[in-house]
């Protein structure tokens, strides 16, 4: 079944999940593959003496973009996705098409992280993506992102073990919402 019960078609392009463009983002495309891909959080720092200095400026260049697959919950299909992880909506989606793909949006807690968008006001935009805050354990929670529609993950400063629980806030969050927002996502398609 190529059209889904919503009536739209298979999506053209992976599904994007959108992180902060911010040296003080706990998540950055430095560590994102770490945690997304692998349910671990690698400190800044850390991520970049591992990355090292060729492959950081590979991933600072405009357009770079990381991919990672997920498996979702089997009770809304099992189906494995690829999704492509940017952190510069702004320079990179250029069409409405485009921004149709974001499905989750990994908020700063400014609203400047929001400039140049195509959905520059929040409530907006956490209206057609799901909104996530990865804050660290006992650092203040910004408060503007309590009038928005984000729901709050922490990781802890230390304890490695229980990345894996704001790693499965995300993607549980993220896959109920695609069940309600972007079901075309996960369908099962005849051309994998």
């Amino acid at each position: 079944s190529s059209a889904t019960s919503s009536g739209k078609q298979n999506p053209a392009g992976k599904p994007i999940i959108v992180i902060p463009n911010a040296m003080t983002s706990v998540i950055t495309l430095v560590n994102a593959f770490d945690f997304f891909g692998n349910s671990l959080f690698v400190p800044r720092d850390e991520a970049i003496k591992k990355t090292g200095a060729n492959n950081l400026s590979q991933l600072r260049k405009r357009g770079a973009s990381i991919a990672v697959t997920h498996r979702v919950a089997q009770r809304l299909g099992g189906r494995e996705i690829e999704y492509e992880i940017v952190d510069n909506p702004a320079s990179r989606l250029r069409s409405a098409a485009d921004w149709d793909r974001v499905v989750a949006v990994v908020a700063q807690g400014a609203e400047w992280q929001f400039k140049g968008w195509r959905y520059p006001k929040p409530v907006d935009l956490f209206g057609k993506a799901f909104g996530f805050y990865i804050g660290i354990e006992g650092a203040p929670i910004p408060q503007v992102l309590l009038g928005w529609n984000v729901k709050l993950g922490k990781l802890n400063r230390d304890k490695r073990g229980l990345d894996s629980v704001t790693y499965a806030q995300f993607w549980n969050g993220l896959d109920e919402w695609m069940s309600v927002h972007k079901q075309e996502y996960l369908q099962s398609s005849t051309e994998d």
